[in-house]
């Protein structure tokens, strides 16, 4: 009984996975990637892998006619009788016959420009048909290492583990993943996707990052941002193309009795943001048949792209007459410091239908979602749902990735990695030291006495070093959490221990909603946004010049925080206590030579070390403040949603702080903030950014020095740390702080390319011109002012990621000085 039982399950299932297959090579026998077949009168559809095998299944029985479809080859068309059983149809295409007979050239005339002006001019015509639509989607995503230096083999991580599938080159694939989904499209950019399925190799629970939104390159837009790069490529179809592109007609052939125009495109300059390749046009309607171009990582200004490549296929839809899209190739190539690397991302539209009934619930805030058992699916729905058939080595991968994944997830790996994970060594003390519990519900760190990140010099403390301790307890459902962390220090010239903790409670709620309680005794920079504890231990060592000035707090803080109405409301509050006490110099040494000699800790009086801007003292503090984010849209997983900002509204901040209880009156104020930035892009024609920033203190002529407003400065014309849009070039620490009112603006426009792709000789730099504008004004003195005109994208070859800027600065309307900062460009 049992064995008539598993001959009819393989009964059942040799019915239920039987489809058609088969192989599509070229007249030498040589397979043809990414083929597009087509059941033809349905909406289905499938792609043909790397070694040419495609695997498609009718929804129905009975006679049934697939065409065969690849750039440069001979459309094929074949009938086939399908049963519901397993049939293989191999199929041999044709390069196609080129030709230019039929075609008069006039001469001073370029026939391709004539059908470019016409399927610009038929832009809007062609795209009516698809303005709306549902449709199924299929993707798959593959990262493959194609090349590590064999010093970094044993240290490349995926998602936190291990990679495993290299061999000995290095080679192999390191993510692997499908997506099954529904779409719902509506012109000009409202796409919703439904992921129902999702799968990656060795994880069963994480999700899909390829998704459709990858796949909506249109070539009909003037503008396309490609793989999230900000720069917005000139499609060959631009109303302004003829600016950037040069056209030849190649050839023209016929598929099915429709004459179709092959042309290639070549950029004018190629450092611009333009593609090269080839384009078909249907000759009668100038529709886009198919897309075949590249774009390299100079036109990118992505110095380790070396290119990507798009190719489109599209089929001709009788129910709204229009040539519609079917698949789409993504490839990608990376190289930066001996790694190469290659990612391919391949998309299937199927069963579309151009006359949803959408409403105006269809379209809103939450932009992709998925099921809740989407990555739970069994093989047996891959093998029905898979448009793409498995290469060996995918199989290979899921089969190895899955078992590894496996073994991982058992009880004794899971325990015997733990026990490895919590072994205490003779170094321990030294290295540091880490402990998970069991059920991974506790966990506690120690950090070392080698955290580099707390290792330094400072003129106060001498030598000094640190660590950190922690400890987290985590909920029930494993989102709640409360963590304990306890920061210690000591200073060796001034011979002084700090520590400072703090407690957390993280709640599991829609809010992300969290308590703290946190204090204890800490040295302060009067304002830390100057320079950090690296570059000034750096500068002090090496040029005897100490940017940093500190006093010493000791306080203690309550404070909550919280996201609100869908997270566009971020809220914090906190109330607390503060003592603060002057500090001065201990220490001298330096690996300078010269006679300069270090200022004092006064950055008021810097050449009186016996003084001291502040006087010890304490006060009370309670401050309120609001991050405001408009047009937040969501993912919408299982357990939760993430939230994504909306880079076309600006990000907004108020804040209100209230100094009081002071022991003397004199310390307590009143301040109320408010700010405002965003980038906007314009087009192909760069970016611009701005952020403007103010306040205004109340009651507040002898507050504390450390209360007072501090601009961000720069004395070391190295641009490599602070943000340019919150920060002065040549602005001297310290000589704008003020307790009046006060308001700050940062302005730069990036022109990427956009100038510098117009002049001879440097446009085959791929550098950037960008210029930008700071002010800092207050009530009680004279505006200081930061023109500032540089280039950014310096470098060479995959070393492109420098910028260099020239900086005048005036006070009121004189000249205050002038200067070159360098530093590494923040636009990658």
């Amino acid at each position: 009984m049992k064995q008539l039982f598993t001959l009819f399950l393989c009964f059942l299932s040799l019915v239920s996975f039987a489809q058609v297959t088969g192989t599509i090579v070229d007249q030498e026998g040589k397979p043809i990637s990414y083929a597009t077949i087509i059941l033809e009168q349905t909406q289905q559809g499938a792609i043909s892998n790397d070694k040419g095998v495609y695997e498609i299944k009718p929804k129905t029985q009975g006679d049934f006619t697939l065409v065969f479809q690849f750039l440069g080859y001979k459309t094929e068309r074949k009938k086939i009788q399908y049963q519901g059983k397993s049939i293989t149809v191999d199929v041999v295409l044709q390069e196609e016959e080129f030709q230019l007979d039929d075609i008069v050239i006039k001469v001073g005339k370029n026939p391709a420009d004539d059908i470019i002006r016409r399927a610009i001019a038929n832009k809007e015509q062609n795209t009516k048909g698809t303005a709306t639509f549902a449709a199924d989607f299929y993707s798959k995503g593959m990262i493959k290492s194609l090349k590590i230096p064999k010093f970094a083999k044993d240290k490349v991580y995926v998602g936190g583990d291990k990679a495993s599938g290299l061999d000995s080159l290095g080679q192999g694939i390191l993510y692997l993943s499908e997506t099954v989904s529904e779409l719902k499209y509506q012109k000009p950019n409202q796409l919703k996707e439904h992921i129902i399925a999702s799968k990656i190799s060795g994880n069963n629970n994480g999700y899909s990052f390829n998704t459709a939104d990858e796949s909506f390159y249109d070539f009909y837009e003037n503008q396309l941002k490609v793989s999230d790069f900000d720069a917005q490529l000139v499609s060959p179809l631009a109303n302004q193309a003829f600016s950037f592109y040069k056209y030849t007609l190649e050839a023209t052939f016929k598929d099915n009795g429709v004459l179709i125009n092959k042309i290639k495109v070549t950029p004018k300059v190629k450092n611009q943001p333009v593609f090269y390749g080839d384009i078909y046009i249907v000759d009668s309607s100038a529709a886009l048949y198919g897309v075949d171009v590249t774009v390299t990582g100079v036109s990118l200004q992505q110095p380790f792209i070396e290119s990507i490549s798009i190719s489109q296929n599209f089929f001709y839809n009788e129910g709204n007459q229009t040539w519609v899209k079917r698949s789409q190739t993504l490839d990608m190539l990376i190289s930066l410091l001996g790694f190469k690397g290659q990612g391919t991302f391949l998309s299937v539209f199927n069963n579309y239908n151009f006359a949803p009934h959408f409403t105006r619930s269809d379209f809103g805030k939450e932009v992709l979602s998925f099921a809740k058992d989407a990555n739970k699916k069994e093989e047996d729905f891959w093998v029905n749902h898979r448009l793409y058939p498995l290469t060996t080595e995918e199989v290979k991968d899921y089969h190895v990735k899955d078992s590894i994944r496996e073994m991982k997830d058992s009880p004794q790996y899971r325990d015997s990695l733990r026990m490895v994970y919590n072994r205490f060594d003779v170094l321990s003390p030294i290295t540091g030291y880490n402990y998970r519990s069991k059920s991974e519900r506790f966990k506690f760190n120690y950090n070392g006495l080698i955290e580099l990140d707390k290792i330094g010099f400072n003129t106060v403390q001498g030598f000094f070093m640190g660590t950190n301790l922690g400890a987290t307890f985590y909920g029930a459902d494993k989102k709640s959490y409360t963590r304990a962390s306890l920061d210690v220090n000591y200073g060796f010239a001034s011979e002084r221990f700090r520590a400072y903790g703090s407690l957390s409670h993280r709640f599991n709620d829609a809010n992300k909603s969290s308590l703290y309680v946190k204090g204890g005794t800490t040295i302060e920079q009067f304002h830390k946004e100057n320079i950090s504890e690296q570059f000034n231990s750096l500068f002090s060592l090496l040029f005897r010049k100490n940017f940093a000035k500190y006093y010493n707090s000791e306080r203690a803080y309550v404070g909550y925080q919280g996201k609100f109405i869908e997270e566009m409301l971020s809220l914090t509050t906190e109330v607390g206590y503060e003592q603060r006490k002057p500090l001065f110099n201990n220490a001298n040494g330096s690996f300078y030579t010269g006679s300069r000699a270090y200022t004092s800790n006064d950055p008021t009086a810097p050449l009186n070390d016996l003084s001291a801007p502040i006087a010890l003292h304490h006060l009370y503090k309670f401050r309120m403040g609001a991050t405001i984010n408009l047009g937040m849209k969501y993912v919408s997983y299982p357990e939760e949603r993430w939230y994504i900002r909306n880079n076309k509204y600006p990000k907004i901040n108020v804040g209100y702080e209230k100094a009081f209880a002071g022991n003397l009156s004199q310390y307590n104020y009143d301040l109320v903030t408010a700010g405002i930035a965003q980038e906007i892009t314009l087009s192909n024609k760069g970016a611009f950014s701005y952020n403007v920033k103010g306040g205004h203190f109340f009651n507040a002529d002898g507050i504390s020095y450390v209360d007072r407003k501090h601009f961000t400065g720069n004395q070391t014309h190295l641009n490599i740390e602070n943000d340019r849009m919150s920060a002065f070039s040549l602005l001297p620490y310290y000589s704008l702080s003020t307790n009046k009112s006060y308001a700050e603006m940062h302005m730069e426009y990036n022109f990427k390319g956009f100038i510098m792709n117009r002049l001879p000789l440097l446009k085959w730099t791929g550098w950037n011109v960008v210029t930008g504008y700071h002010n800092a004004m207050m009530s009680d003195t004279k505006a200081y002012q930061e023109f500032t005109v540089g280039l950014s994208n310096v470098g060479f070859g995959s070393m492109k990621g420098f910028r260099v800027d020239y900086v005048r600065a005036y006070q009121g309307s004189h000249f205050f000085k002038d200067g070159f900062m360098v530093g590494f460009k923040k636009d990658f």
